[in-house]
């Protein structure tokens, strides 16, 4: 034994795994069978799902499954050695202040969100136009307390989903999350009321009384121009997000079905809220809607899932008929069949501006139409850039685009002429990293933005429009910078290095190392990706990884694969349905180029996504098990023949197909992580779930199952497999700072552990 530990140091340092004196807990298998339409057998095949039972979330058999694999997976967790260490430097790491882009309110103040560093949510503060730009001092919030999330509970667990204030800045109307749950309550309060920060925790003190909406999720909030009222979306009444089970909410998995718009009066009940429209024959559509600036016109668009198509209807109120709000509003259907997307950029009258994928343009363009003139139909205003993809779009100074681009993954920001279209300049030249936030308004003078990068938190940069004889004018100044004291940009290596796919597609990745990390093939590496959704994976900023690869001497890796919108629409369709094995093959031979260009060992790749991601990491520890030295899967789709039966899974149709559809079956079937656990592949990598009671976005039973299927099929397996599951959180939004250091100290202390890794101080 004391040769085996000399001969690899490592050993020393690893978690003992025992699967014969510490087997897994049990877990009833049932004789459940289902059975599916095969486009290729030409009939229904038998599907066995033994853990069915586990879709339950309130059984007593549930609840003991979750009890007897928390506490399993805790005895292991409670063995990192490093831990002390970790959560010590995780948390100096996590705590500096960070902060959003100012923007101007029609009260003539600026709001901006703050935190100070280890605060659960970040705050509002304000301050009076009329005081001048000053960046704050350093460690200072920078204006007045507004809104403070922190004060609503004990533990942080109450989050603001989504918020907006009304065009005069009189009102401020805020959606509350509770426990990460994607429902919420709408609330409204006078910007007249600010929070005191001495009052009871626990209460929303200063919000109007009758204002509360319930079963509201999905939804933004749409202020009509007189500041009167707003849309939003809204469910069918339900039991579990009643005024006395707040807490329940998120817990349900149920399918999400029957959205309506509705148009809430500022000072009113929600029983008074006025339908605007729903569409019984689709009960899975959902529904957007908002007032454009100018006041006559109401634009709402509809989708029936995640793709990127959708309808886009503009009422015009100015019409007779459209006097009164209500379900009987006539409609100019611009955009009436699916296909493409379509968004709503601006209006001058009947003139409308609109970012589109349309007409053979996946990397977006911009058009305009006419109401007064359908017949023109689209027209270009900015040319489809076939290189590289349009990825937002603002309007500032009156008379200005500001078009955000991602060149080879990299942002790029221009400026161009709102009537005609031209390219007027370049924005930010030389800057660096992805821009997180673009914010002003039409009517203003100038506009913000602000910066992040792998190795930088964070800066937020003003551009004032003016002459060309203003000295001030024209160019972005710093306004503030977020710094962490542990943490210096100097000392890393960020780069971006490009590998062959499977197939011979050329796909980028990001590679982050600390400088004193050589290239000599000992390294240990945290190989990240997402990979479907239309979601790029610019650079970002996590403490958490960059503490880990700091003092592990290891490479953070983040891959470009294919379903993200990296190079437009074309590149996220050749990661859906029945092409998401090119998502798998483009991340399994990212962790190969990693080993080949030895950025790290060949035993210390570590796999890790959530989400979709999860489901990334699912399907390729199945595929590649010994190509990976471990993996963490995080809320992950991982019963792909049954995600589309549970809470909002439907919408996702679009990018995995489904197992209601023969053909869909025939693909599902081949990767989808629960049916694809192979002990002939054995042993896996060391491999740790993790989910959240009150995530109902991807629903817990997908992990649940997922671990019960692995520790049945692997008894034996002599790396460890386990589950982490996180009570009074969600999929992932609003959660707290605290919560996020513990998650990380498990998640990637996991990572260490399993794997074997030394602490460098």
């Amino acid at each position: 034994m004391t040769a085996s530990l000399n001969a690899d140091s490592s050993q020393s340092f690893k978690t003992p795994w025992y699967p014969k004196k510490t087997p897994y807990p049990p877990a009833r298998r049932s004789d459940t069978v289902e059975y599916f339409q095969s486009a290729k057998a030409g009939q229904k095949v038998p599907v066995a799902d033994p853990y069915d039972w586990l879709h339950d979330p309130d059984s007593k058999e549930t609840k003991q499954f979750v009890q007897q694999q928390g506490e399993f997976t805790q005895q292991y967790l409670d063995q990192y050695k490093h831990k002390e260490q970790f959560t010590r430097e995780l948390r100096k790491n996590w705590n500096y202040p960070r902060f959003s882009c100012p923007a101007l309110k029609g009260d003539d103040r600026y709001y901006f969100t703050y935190n100070s560093g280890l605060q659960a949510q970040p705050v509002i503060y304000r301050f009076p136009k009329g005081q001048g730009i000053q960046p704050p001092k350093e460690g200072e919030p920078g204006g007045e307390l507004f809104f403070d999330p922190n004060l609503l509970s004990t533990d942080g667990s109450v989050s603001r989903a989504t918020s907006s204030f009304s065009d005069d800045g009189k009102w401020y109307a805020y959606a509350l999350s509770r426990s990460g749950s994607d429902w919420s309550t709408v609330y409204v309060r006078s910007t007249d009321a600010p929070h005191d920060p001495n009052q009871p925790v626990g209460k929303d003190e200063g919000r109007l009384e009758h204002d509360v909406l319930r079963f509201v999720k999905f939804s933004g909030i749409g202020w009509l121009k007189d500041s009167k009222g707003f849309l939003y979306q809204r469910f069918p009444e339900r039991a579990e997000h009643g005024s006395e089970t707040d807490d329940k909410a998120g817990t349900e998995t149920d399918a999400d079905e029957n959205a309506m718009l509705y148009y809430h009066k500022v000072g009113t009940p929600q029983s008074e809220d006025i339908l605007i429209y729903k569409d019984a024959s689709n009960p899975k559509w959902m529904f957007s809607g908002s007032g454009t600036d100018d006041g006559r016109f109401i634009v709402m668009t509809q989708s029936r899932d995640t793709g990127r198509s959708n309808l886009l209807w503009i009422a015009d109120l100015h019409e007779k008929g459209n006097e009164t709000l209500g379900p009987n509003l006539k409609w100019h259907k611009v955009v009436n069949e699916w296909g493409s997307f379509y968004g709503d950029v601006a209006n001058d009258g009947t003139k409308f501006y609109l970012m589109t994928d349309a007409q053979d343009s996946p990397n977006n363009k911009i058009v305009t139409y006419d109401l007064a003139h359908p017949d023109r139909g689209f027209q270009d205003l900015v040319a489809h850039d076939a290189k590289s993809p349009l990825t937002s779009v603002h309007v500032a100074d009156q008379d200005k685009l500001v078009l955000l681009y991602s060149v080879d993954v990299k942002d790029v920001l221009y400026l161009h002429d709102l009537k005609t279209g031209a390219r007027i300049k370049r924005l930010g030249e030389g800057l660096m990293g992805s821009v997180d936030q673009i914010a002003g308004e039409r009517k203003h003078d100038e506009m913000w933005f602000s910066t992040s990068g792998f190795t930088s938190p964070g800066t937020v940069y003003r551009y004032k429009f003016g002459e060309d004889n203003d000295a001030t004018a024209n160019k972005e100044e710093v306004y503030r910078e977020a710094k962490v004291d542990g943490i210096k940009a100097d000392d890393y290596i960020s780069e971006q290095v490009f590998f062959e796919s499977k197939d011979g597609t050329r796909v980028p990745m990001f590679v982050t190392r600390p400088k004193d990390v050589q290239l000599d093939g000992t390294a240990p590496a945290i190989l990240y990706g997402y990979g479907g959704f239309s979601h790029a994976m610019t650079p970002f900023f996590s403490p958490s990884l960059v503490t880990w690869i700091k003092h592990y001497k290891g490479v953070l890796a983040v891959a470009n694969i294919r379903g993200g919108s990296e190079y437009g629409e074309e590149w996220h369709l050749a990661g859906t349905k029945e092409r998401k094995q090119n998502v798998f093959d483009d991340f399994q031979g990212a962790a190969k180029y990693l080993i080949k260009a030895q950025y790290a060992a060949p035993d210390k790749v570590a796999i890790s996504g959530g989400s979709n991601g999860g489901l990334l990491v699912g399907a390729c520890v199945n595929q590649a098990p010994q190509l990976f030295g471990a993996a963490i899967a995080d809320v992950g789709v991982l019963d792909m023949l049954r995600f589309q039966r549970f809470t909002v899974g439907g919408f996702w149709v679009s990018d995995y197909g489904s197992s209601d559809d023969p053909e869909g079956f025939d693909y599902l079937i081949k990767y989808s992580p629960l049916h694809n656990v192979d002990p002939a592949k054995a042993p896996y990598p060391p491999t740790m779930l993790l989910t959240a009671d009150h995530d109902d976005r991807v629903v817990p039973l997908h992990s649940f199952k997922h671990i019960a299927e692995l520790q049945h099929q692997l008894p034996d397996n002599p790396n460890p497999l386990l589950i982490r599951i996180d009570t009074k959180s969600g999929h992932g939004a609003g959660k707290s700072t605290e919560k996020k250091i513990e998650e990380a100290v498990d998640k990637y202390g996991f990572v260490a552990q399993s794997m074997g890794l030394q602490w460098h101080d």
